[in-house]
Order: C-alpha cells, then structure tokens, then sequence
C-alpha cells in the first residue's frame, strides 16, 4: 500500500512534527511555549481536515487558549528556574535510556505494520464530530472516565495552589 492523501495532511503533519521536535528541543521556556502554539494549531487544523470542526475548535480555545496561558503563567512564576536544572548533571541510568530506545522502536515497528498492513476503509457516520455525537460519548458511553479526568484535574490545581503559596 502506498502511502497517499491529501497533501495538506501532509503539510500539517510534517508542521506538526516539526513543532513538536522544537518543544523538546527549544532551549527557553518561552520559545518552548510557542512551538507548543504551533503544535496545538496545526493538530486543530489537522482536526478540520479530518471533518471534525467541534474539536478543532476546542482544541484551540481549550489548549492553545487556556492551558497554554497556565504554562505561560508557570514560565513566568519559575523565570530563571531552567538555569539551575541546566547545572545539574543527567542521572538517567543507561539501562532506562536503552529501554525507552526499545520501546520506541518497538512502537515504530507497530505503527509501520498497521501503515502498511491490510486494512478496510470505513466510511464515517454522518454526525461525526458534531457536538451531539461528542456529547453523547462524553456523558453516555465514557461518563466514569470522563468525570475521573476532572478530578484529577481538580487534585492537581490544588496542589498547584499548595506549592504556589507563600510561606509567612
């Protein structure tokens, strides 16, 4: 199977690795940060591709709206914290460093056999993406997931605001 499509899927996909590369490797926080923008807008864009306008949308406003300002917040909260980890020297033990290398070779191996392994094209449902059709999965079928995501959620920004305070 050769491997073809729409060549702004492409675009969008080689942006996407490409912004994603440059969070990881990106030496400031700010910097850091606004390839993460450009993460977000292009998986956003991707989703409009994909016929998924309603996510799309929250991606943008959700992600690249708020949680990206929580980030911000923190690189501005933590200005020249990156400077002391950059003194520190690395701990990673080989052997872990050596299986991360496994593991993602392994993953690559299995997402080339699905690539060009023998698949069906399924048509998509005519309320795909549409606010109904994510409402219904939300709040019928991943209800219990759904609601223990939130309170994660809610258990990490009070342990935000527990380190954040000041000490009197």
């Amino acid at each position: 199977m050769a491997l073809t499509g729409n060549p702004v899927q492409w675009i969008l996909g080689f942006m996407l690795l490409a912004s994603s590369l440059g969070v990881i490797l990106a030496s400031k926080p700010v910097y850091a940060s606004l390839s993460f923008l450009l993460t977000l807008l292009s998986l956003a864009a991707l989703y409009l591709e994909l016929s998924a306008g309603f996510i799309a949308v929250m991606q943008i406003l959700v992600y690249a709206g708020a949680i990206l300002v929580i980030f911000m917040f923190v690189v501005v909260l933590f200005q020249d914290a990156y400077m002391e980890i950059a003194k520190q020297q690395a701990k990673s033990a080989p052997l872990l460093i050596k299986a991360a290398a496994g593991s993602l070779v392994l993953a690559l191996l299995y997402l080339t056999s699905k690539i060009y392994g023998t698949h069906s094209v399924k048509t998509l449902p005519a309320d795909f993406g549409t606010v109904e059709s994510l409402g219904k999965a939300l709040y019928l079928d991943f209800f219990f997931p759904f609601e223990a995501i939130v309170i994660i959620f809610l258990i990490a920004l009070v342990g935000v605001l527990y380190i954040g305070r000041k000490e009197n």
